[in-house]
């Protein structure tokens, strides 16, 4: 070969320094740790908003699933408040046993 040869990868510079191997590692390990951030996203949204949630009542002192305040129907959670099952509109949670705000 001629001294005067095009390096084979030119797109990756940091190859040839002292710390590229831990610069390489660092950046696989943040990768991992974005990758594993995203998955838990998922499960969140996807798995465990599917469980039912129960909710501790300031009245009665049980643990229970919340109604809406419309139709005492259940609710699609949100974040503090939910949408009714019967009427599809949003509505604010009550306790299913003694109809109270949760």
């Amino acid at each position: 070969m001629d001294s005067s040869a095009v390096p084979l990868l030119p797109l990756l510079p940091f190859q040839e320094t002292p710390g590229s191997l831990a610069c390489i590692t660092v950046g696989a390990i943040l990768g991992v740790l974005v990758l594993i951030l995203l998955a838990l996203m998922a499960y969140q949204r996807y798995v465990a908003s599917r469980r039912p949630v129960q909710h501790l009542c300031d009245y009665c002192g049980h643990m229970v699933s919340v109604a809406s305040d419309c139709h005492h129907a259940p609710v699609k959670e949100k974040f503090l408040h939910g949408v009714c099952t019967e009427c599809k509109r949003e509505c604010r949670l009550v306790c299913a046993k003694c109809k109270r705000p949760v």
